[in-house]
């Protein structure tokens, strides 16, 4: 296919399929990771489906349907409280359209489409629903469907908070104390290199299978360097590799890895994916985190650093409580740590601000629950658990302790402001409080004594042209509509020429209708909409006059006494829109330019001037903001109270903070203290005994290093989570986690030496059949790059990587406007710093991120889905990023003046794919490069068609995924 003869078209096509065939068919490639694909692209895995349906859905069915339409009542022959009946319909007929979903006549009800329309006590909010559309999307599925009848009108079964557990779920795995299983003997004991191997080929063995083959050393090489980098495998190393016949040689590798300190930068971003890291809030306005990137550094340093898990763990739930090192004011990393609490997703713009407060507790209660006890606390927030012992007490006993902790600055506020911390000694911050308060009142004076020499030459002006107020907006109206001239209709109407072009030019209609005007283009009679206008104007301007003059009074008589000056009046929108904008907006058609000198004296310019000069000098002088971090803190304790059905204005019983019950029949209980109890959550869960903290985290490591999990769901180690498939070894594995003092780099070493991780990915007729899955671990499993290895490996094999570390790519804060591309995430394909470091807009995620599967940084996620869709063959066919990777790497061949081309070709395929190139591949990259080059003119062709060559490795499946 690579002949010399190849014809252009042939060239295409070629490029083409290995593009598509690289994204597309590579999983048919291997039947055992096909088998384990996820869902896919938008479809949830059942797992979330039934978390969404529990969180989202049954709350606002049970709230808002189930008292009219349960088995008792059952309203028009509608039981709205079982999945039988949700499918069944009622006396209508069905009310979900599975094959057009969104025609469904359950969205016309209550989205108060259909003539019937409900609730009868009125629409449902917004979001509850989009909730309901999102599901009914899904294909409305009803977790553990055929098992539960609920009964709506049986209040008991909702609001008991307290009940006995059975033995089932108190014997159930995950709550068990940790075992001490010794390693089982095995028959082929020259394959156990460590006891997990042991633990693996004991179960292989009952099956009479045989484990893989070992990888060959190049494949092993470009796997640990991957898995614990994110980059692949240097030249360098790899002749150092090859040459190093030593028995050692590999262990010497996964030390030097773990030295680099791209380590932190891979499984930094690895941990950033459980805690749900982005930048901004998200939601509806989507502001900046200006200080998150301190937290995504203290992550990726806490890597590097080895710093042991229990510490890890603490520092993030209440590092600010912890004491500082050597002796020091304030414990900087702590407080930075605690961003993995602060950093969530959230709704500033919410204006129950009190709801807003439990949605955020709840994202707390989430992220925790879920990173370090595997545990779907969260689902409990309206109801006992529906799957797991976890009851609405145990949830609301933890929402305590994070109601007692501060999240925000100004919560109250209309747009509420997230708290942020300063890392400097208290004196020093109290300091540059006063200096910036004393410096703002500064610039406050100036700058009202400047608005207030404009306002009184606009106040000159108004009250000469307010008489004729209507006569502006007739004329304007026939300048706009007539197509007169300004200067013709003033001049009959004796009017002012240049305002009445302001007044034209403002009044023209636009694409986008002003609220304020429509009664003005839309009025039957516009000469007496013009009067009601004016005299509605002059009432408003009177009232406004005088509580201006007031002010100036108090500012006068503040400014004279050196006292603080008060603010300037504001006007409610609200109040009357019309006079809002044209008279105070500053862009109506009555506005002053400051700059316009015929509008002012030559004594009032030179001092408009003045004053303009020295407020630009007074704004530089700002001092300096210290620094500062996303975080939370201990606020006013908060006396928890149990919600009904999540509601906040529905309290019932008192929820002192409490660790789960059900996990004090095998870990010690917590007692709390008189703080908001993080401290005491944080000890609880790094008991070394604990059942679950040390076994989530272990679980963790190995699906990074094995592509899955010993439990296949890291973040649910409850009912709806799978089972381990190697229960004693991941009991080991805990222990062996805490023997060694928590350490991540131990538990590397660890599962890296051990004959199971060299394994090759090879499938034989034998595993496939009896271990399709590879739930045995039969073989290694064969698995695509992230998103950020793709990237950041392109980066580095043309050399364009800048390996700076830390600090942030974002600027300004606060949110922009919604169409404003400032809103925008930057995009990775435009940037060199390694991915971890590109910033993180959740409202706008780079369309790259979003392609491979990288989540909506919004909900944690320890195991990102997978999808294999066409898009994703495109972006390696159409990208400018693809495009100039493949360029800037064919540059660097054709310098390489000494290189032959066959040279080059083996450099290509050790640089891209990291292995040696056979004469075979030689032989036909020559021969397609060859032919390519024969197809174009220009000094161009040759860089062109060797671009070309480097671009189909680039997209290759050897690439792209990694064995």
């Amino acid at each position: 296919m690579l002949a010399m003869s190849v014809t252009q078209y042939r060239l295409k096509l070629f490029v083409t399929l290995t593009l598509i065939g690289g994204a597309l068919f590579s999983i048919g490639d291997w039947p055992d990771r096909a088998s384990a694909a996820q869902s896919p692209t938008g479809v949830p895995a059942a797992n979330d489906a039934a978390e969404f349906f529990e969180k989202r859905v049954r709350p606002v069915l049970m709230a808002n349907c189930a008292k009219c339409h349960n088995p008792k009542a059952k309203m028009a022959d509608l039981d709205l409280t079982t999945a039988e009946g949700f499918a069944r319909g009622g006396e209508s007929g069905p009310i979900i359209n599975k094959s057009k979903p969104e025609e469904s006549r359950l969205l016309k009800v209550i989205g108060f489409e259909d003539k019937l329309k409900m609730p009868p006590a009125g629409k449902l909010k917004a979001e509850e629903i989009a909730a309901i559309a999102e599901w009914v999307k899904m294909g409305a599925p009803w977790p553990n469907a055929k098992s539960e009848t609920v009964a709506a009108t049986d209040e008991a079964k909702w609001a008991k908070t307290t009940r006995e557990f059975t033995e089932e779920e108190l014997k159930f795995w995950a709550f068990q104390p940790m075992a001490n299983p010794a390693a089982p003997k095995v028959k082929n004991s020259a394959w156990v290199k460590s006891p997990i191997d042991a633990f693996i080929l004991a179960e292989l063995e009952k099956k009479n299978l045989r484990p893989a083959p070992p990888a060959d050393k190049l494949t092993l090489l470009r796997r640990a360097t991957y898995d614990l980098t994110g980059l692949p495998p240097t030249e360098t190393a790899i002749k150092d590799f090859i040459a190093d016949t030593s028995p050692k040689a590999f262990e010497k590798v996964i030390e030097r890895l773990l030295a680099s300190t791209a380590y932190g930068e891979k499984w930094g971003r690895n941990w950033l994916d459980v805690a749900r890291y982005a930048d901004s809030t998200g939601n509806d306005e989507d502001h900046r985190y200006p200080h998150a990137w301190r937290y995504r550094d203290y992550v990726i340093e806490s890597f590097n650093n080895d710093l042991p898990y229990d510490q890890f763990v603490r520092e993030q739930i209440a590092g600010d409580l912890l004491p500082a090192p050597n002796g020091q004011e304030v414990n900087r990393r702590g407080i930075i740590a605690t961003g993995f609490l602060s950093l969530g997703a959230k709704a500033l713009a919410q204006q129950d601000k009190v709801r807003m407060l439990y949605d955020v507790y709840d994202e707390q209660v989430d992220v925790t629950s879920k990173a370090f006890l595997g545990l779907t606390m969260a689902c409990a927030r309206c109801h006992n658990h529906k799957f797991d012992p976890i009851l609405t007490k145990d949830y609301y006993s933890m929402i305590g302790i994070f109601a007692s902790t501060r999240s925000f600055k100004s919560p109250k506020e209309f747009v509420s402001v997230p708290l942020t911390k300063p890392l400097v000694p208290k004196a020093e911050y109290a300091v540059y409080e006063k200096t910036l308060k004393e410096h703002r009142a500064s610039e406050k004076k100036l700058q009202l004594a400047q608005e207030e020499i404009v306002d009184r030459q606009k106040e000159a002006r108004i009250e000469k042209l307010k008489p004729r107020l209507a006569d502006y907006l007739m004329a304007a109206r026939r300048v706009y509509q007539d197509s007169v001239k300004a200067e013709d209709v003033a001049k009959a109407s004796n009017l002012d020429p240049t305002l009445l072009k302001k007044w034209a030019d403002y009044l023209k209609p636009g694409a986008v209708p002003r609220q304020h005007l429509l009664e003005w283009h839309n009025a039957e009679n516009p000469a007496a909409t013009a009067q009601a206008y004016q005299q509605r104007f002059i009432a408003r301007l009177e009232g406004w006059h005088a509580k201006v003059s007031d002010w100036r009074a108090k500012y006068q008589k503040a400014l004279a006494e050196n006292k603080s000056l008060p603010d300037k009046p504001t006007f409610a929108a609200g109040e009357d829109r019309f006079f809002q904008q044209i008279y105070l907006s500053g862009k109506g058609p009555f506005s002053v330019d400051e700059g316009d000198k015929t509008k002012f004296t030559a004594e009032e310019f030179a001092e408009i001037a003045r004053l303009k000069k020295e407020l630009e000098a007074m704004k530089k002088k700002t001092p300096a903001e210290p620094e500062m971090a996303c975080a939370v803190e201990d606020g006013e304790l908060v006396a928890q109270q149990v919600f009904v059905r999540g509601d906040h204005n529905n309290p019932t019983e008192d929820a002192p903070k409490a660790t789960p019950a059900i996990l004090a029949y095998h870990s010690k209980p917590q007692q709390f203290g008189t703080g908001s109890g993080r401290l005491e959550m944080a000890e609880w869960l790094t008991q070394p005994e604990h059942p679950l903290t040390a076994r989530v985290m272990a679980n963790r490591i190995w699906q990074w290093h094995f592509g899955e999990g010993l439990v296949r769901t890291p973040d649910n180690f409850g009912k709806m989570g799978e089972r381990p498939t190697h229960p004693e070894l991941l009991d080991w594995l805990s222990r062996e986690f805490v023997r060694s003092g928590w350490s991540i780099k131990a538990m590397h070493r660890i599962l890296m030496l051990s004959s199971a991780y060299q394994m090759s990915s090879e499938l034989t007729p034998e595993t496939s059949s009896a271990d399709p899955e590879n739930r045995l671990l039969s073989r290694f499993n064969r698995r695509r790059l992230m998103v950020e290895e793709m990237r950041d490996g392109l980066l580095a094999i043309d050399g364009s990587m800048d390996w700076m570390m830390g600090g942030t790519l974002q600027s300004g804060t606060g949110t922009d406007g919604e169409n404003d591309g400032k809103r925008l995430s930057l995009n990775p394909e435009k940037l060199t710093r390694r991915s971890v470091y590109v910033p993180l807009r959740r409202a706008n995620l780079p369309t790259l991120l979003n392609l491979f599967d990288f989540g909506d940084a919004t909900a944690m996620s320890g195991k990102r889905q997978l999808t294999n869709v066409a898009t994703q063959a495109l972006f390696w066919m159409n990208s400018e990023f693809v495009t100039d990777r493949s360029h800037k790497f064919a540059e660097q061949l054709l310098k390489d003046k000494p290189l032959s081309d066959a040279e080059r070709v083996k450099t290509a395929y050790l640089r891209i794919l990291n292995r040696a190139a056979t004469e075979d591949e030689i032989a036909n990259a020559l021969g397609y490069i060859s032919g390519f080059k024969q197809k174009l003119t220009g000094d161009a062709a040759e860089l062109k068609a060797w671009q070309s060559f480097c671009r189909v490795l680039m997209a290759s499946n050897e690439f792209i995924y990694v064995d």
